[in-house]
């Protein structure tokens, strides 16, 4: 098979596109079936928290630029008729070198990774293409792909890859074709979505991101990055889609509750959504893969599927690299759901307990409910999750150590003459951080380099990996964790932490739980 693909991405989404740039980046060959003709112009994720900046630090042109009309979000509040907040998340401080939450356009952001993907000779992007077939071989699969729209048999044609990843959204082909079972937890909501441009400014109040639970009409309105505004309202079970598109409905609501006109705004995208909590069964099936919407579906209420979407992409994306270049086995590939499925449905559920509060409209049941928020009565959210199972390091007892699995953090580094945001100076993919020279026999060191791992030392000057620690971030975290040195994962994940004199053990895990292949973990002969 000379003409073939090492990845086919289906869908160019927020998972896709990171998925695709992820492998690109590393070199493998890969093609795009994305059924828009262009970039979508319009904005629909807006929350955007710090790790999913990171992720595009790493695969977008200008992290920075896809930021420039992003807006800071502190927290997320739940309140009463009235506005009056009964619940705030705490959604301040800073995460993996960034602010913890923005609001963005969601367009800027995508572009950058667009930019990004356009400039890379080895990945087509085949926009306006849908996928109408897909079968599996031994070690291949083959796609049938036609024109957006098209039936005629003649404009057919058939794409080989290796691997396929299906990141086309909540009624994907691919994973219809791989027969994946998606289970549906019951919840279905209907909210009306009108994202505003502003024409000017609009009162404080506005600056808030808040569902507002009336149970009258549930509604909720947020900044959407710095130029425009989103406001949703919940759709009653009496009305149709249809009528909700007209635009007078949207300017009949904001002028009789916020007091809003056209002299203030004008409507962006005005559309109905349709909120399931759905999760796959199966994320893998043979060479077949599902991410984002095609694999879980939440309730937009913790605004963490974009978010988990690009997780997801990422995730996939440094699995099937390291497996493509022959570094890693393929039972590597197994360790992508038992990631990520975990972890997502943790938020999954979350949100769907948040939607079954926020969507009451029966009057009595709603005092009920805010009776019990305000006295601290309802059962508390649980902690955002961090990695729990897959490619981790492991206690002594088989444990998880709390901050295993968590996110690491990104500092400023200088090496040499060049400083910046740390990754960028030491690359985006692992990475070893110790407080001294590590300690590493051959077999170890050509491990990680066979994995593209840096090696930075933030407290010798003198070490051959010296680096400086410009905000004592790194150094921070390894005294708040009592280490010498950390592991970090292509996904920023934490896989484990170590004293001096165990780094060398630490690297021999990592080797193991990735599956290398014993060529990739043995020296390199002598010249």
């Amino acid at each position: 098979m000379s003409d073939i693909y090492d990845v086919a991405v289906v869908g160019y989404g927020p998972a896709g596109e990171v998925a695709a740039a992820t492998l690109g980046l590393a070199g493998h060959r890969v093609v795009v079936f994305e059924r828009h003709h262009a970039l979508y112009p319009l904005p629909r994720m807006v929350t955007f928290d710090g790790e999913a900046c990171r992720t595009v630090q790493a695969t977008g042109t200008d992290v920075d630029l896809a930021l420039s009309t992003a807006k800071v979000l502190d927290s997320c509040e739940f309140g009463d008729a009235a506005a009056e907040a009964m619940l705030v998340l705490d959604w301040a401080g800073e995460q993996c070198g960034f602010r913890a939450h923005y609001s963005v356009f969601q367009p800027d952001v995508e572009q950058v990774v667009h930019d990004r993907v356009d400039a890379m000779d080895n990945v087509d992007v085949c926009r306006g293409t849908e996928v109408c077939a897909l079968e599996q071989f031994d070690d291949h699969v083959r796609l049938s792909v036609r024109p957006k729209g098209s039936r005629n048999p003649a404009e057919e044609r058939v794409v080989k890859a290796r691997y396929v990843i299906g990141a086309d959204g909540t009624n994907s082909f691919v994973r219809e074709a791989a027969g994946i079972r998606m289970k549906d937890y019951g919840i279905h909501e209907r909210w009306l979505n009108f994202d505003m441009n502003k024409l000017g400014e609009l009162p404080p109040e506005f600056e808030r991101l808040i569902m507002i639970m009336d149970p009258e009409r549930p509604h909720m309105y947020m900044p959407l990055g710095t130029e425009r505004q989103r406001f949703e309202i919940r759709v009653a079970d009496d009305e149709t889609d249809e009528a909700m598109h007209d635009p007078q409905v949207a300017w009949d609501f904001l002028g009789r509750v916020h007091g809003l006109g056209q002299d203030k705004l004008s409507i962006c995208r005005q559309v109905v959504y349709h909120y399931y909590t759905r999760v796959a069964t199966q994320w893998r099936k043979g060479r077949v893969f599902i991410a984002g919407d095609a694999a879980h579906t939440m309730t937009p209420y913790l605004g963490q599927g974009g978010c988990s979407a690009i997780r997801d992409g990422r995730n996939i994306g440094w699995k099937l690299a390291l497996v493509l270049s022959g570094q890693a086995g393929d039972a590597l590939l197994d360790q992508y759901q038992a990631e990520r499925e975990p972890h997502v449905t943790t938020l999954v559920f979350a949100s769907h307990a948040l939607a079954k509060i926020v969507n009451i409209v029966d009057h009595e049941a709603a005092e009920k409910r805010n009776y019990e928020m305000r006295n601290n009565l309802m059962p508390p959210l649980p902690p955002f999750p961090k990695l729990e199972h897959g490619v981790l390091h492991r206690e002594a007892d088989g444990s998880v150590a709390p901050v295993t699995g968590s996110l690491s953090p990104q500092g400023t580094l200088r090496r040499g003459a060049h400083q910046g945001r740390g990754d960028d100076v030491l690359g985006h993919g692992f990475q070893l951080i110790s407080r001294r020279e590590p300690e590493l026999d051959e077999r170890q060191r050509a491990a990680l380099e066979a994995i593209g791992c840096a090696i930075a030392v933030v407290g010798d000057d003198s070490a051959a990996h010296a680096v400086t620690d410009v905000d004592g971030v790194y150094t921070a975290f390894l005294d708040q964790h009592g280490a010498d040195a950390y592991l970090t994962r292509p996904d920023w994940y934490v896989f484990g932490t170590a004293a001096a004199d165990g780094v060398g053990a630490l690297v021999d895990e990592l080797a193991e739980r990735l599956s290398l292949t014993p060529r990739t973990a043995e020296p390199a002969p002598a010249a």
